[in-house]
């Protein structure tokens, strides 16, 4: 008997929502993205990369790429992402280059 109970509760783990609320890279690209064109005040000129995920807090830190016409200067900005997508921080970014 103890042994189904752990196998039901294994189940029921492996299959919780809780088990599944991680931010997919591709949302997570594109709301960093959305945060780094509204801080720098350019386009994205090419993909964002997920750089690495925290590990303890789930969050991933991600590099976004925004070209500035105005300056004609290149930034790249790295972000930190909750694991719902919905709130993003910027950490740092770079000083525009040519």
């Amino acid at each position: 008997m103890p042994l189904k109970v752990f196998l039901l509760f294994l189940l029921l783990a492996t299959f919780s929502k809780a088990t599944y609320a991680e931010c997919r890279d591709i949302d997570s690209k594109a709301a960093a993205d959305k945060t780094a064109q509204k801080h720098v005040g350019g386009k994205t000129f090419k993909r964002a990369m997920v750089l690495k995920r925290h590990l303890p807090s789930k969050r991933k830190e991600v590099a976004s790429y925004v070209y500035v016409k105005s300056t004609d200067l290149y930034y790249t900005v790295y972000s930190l992402v909750s694991t719902d997508c919905k709130s993003v921080r910027v950490l740092k970014q770079t000083k525009g280059k040519h």
